[in-house]
């Protein structure tokens, strides 16, 4: 089930977020060991009236609580300039639940939202060069790469290229 987290997922999506720079430290810029602020979070999921969402993708198993296994965020510009774009961003699932769709479904869901958007005419996103199977499917949703910014990040001695796609709506 693919529904919008609300504050009281903050905990289960910190968890989530935490673990996806240790299993993938070669997607994100930030260190398996930093911190997180919650109230922070707790801000952003709140205070968003434009349209932007955290979405996330919950797991149930008979007779357990639903698991938050996957994530994305659609966030639209809000500079009057900019108000046509979106960025989609934090998109993971954990490795557990890899190999069922979930992240393609997480993508149509936001980029089902993005087209409801009133004015929305583009929506981008960046991602590490290693995330292969992201590519894929970025690419079979109909991203295309206007960009790349060489050794954006770094991980021990190994660099990180990020690409920078977009996609008309």
């Amino acid at each position: 089930m693919i529904r919008p987290l609300t504050t009281a997922d903050i905990p289960a999506f910190l968890a989530l977020r935490k673990q996806s720079w240790v299993t993938d430290p070669l997607s994100w810029d930030h260190e398996p060991d930093e911190k997180v602020d919650s109230e922070k979070w707790e801000g952003i999921i709140s205070g968003w009236d434009n349209g932007s969402v955290l979405l996330g993708y919950f797991l149930s198993e008979e007779g357990k609580e639903a698991e938050l296994v996957g994530l994305t965020g659609l966030q639209r510009y809000t500079a009057p300039k900019r108000s046509h774009r979106a960025m989609i961003w934090g998109v993971y699932v954990s490795p557990a639940a890899r190999g069922q769709g979930i992240s393609g479904k997480l993508l149509a869901e936001s980029l089902a939202r993005a087209r409801e958007m009133a004015g929305l005419h583009h929506v981008i996103l960046s991602v590490s060069h290693h995330a292969k199977a992201a590519l894929r499917l970025y690419e079979r949703a109909g991203f295309t790469e206007w960009g790349r910014e060489i050794a954006a990040a770094r991980t021990g001695e190994v660099f990180m290229d990020e690409i920078h796609m977009g996609l008309e709506i």
